[in-house]
């Protein structure tokens, strides 16, 4: 089975992009970022390809994953390390969810 390609589009502002960039940071997982405030292009990629104005996104060869709880249990599988539940981690976002483009976050 082929590697496949992953990308991450995320906000910097977005509680659940932080809970999936730090899962990355703390198990090694290096990944393209798309900054989808300091980039239109990515941000408009990210609505054309994916469907949804929403964050954190993995593109995995081109298709589009949310909610970052999704995520982190793909990134674990994929990447093959443990992962712990943010509730047990008493991370500050709530156990999964995603923000939108404009703003508001939801779960």
């Amino acid at each position: 089975m082929a590697t496949p390609t992953l990308e991450l589009f995320f906000k910097p502002t977005c509680p659940y992009c932080h809970k999936v960039l730090s899962f990355m940071k703390d198990h090694n997982i290096e990944l393209p970022l798309h900054d989808i405030e300091a980039d239109e292009a990515a941000r408009n990629r990210l609505i054309e390809v994916g469907g949804k104005r929403q964050v954190p996104c993995l593109f995995i060869d081109g298709a589009a994953m949310y909610e970052s709880n999704d995520i982190i249990a793909y990134l674990s599988k994929t990447f093959d390390v443990d992962h712990v539940d943010s509730s047990e981690k008493n991370d500050a976002a709530p156990a999964g969810g995603s923000c939108t483009i404009g703003g508001g976050c939801s779960f």
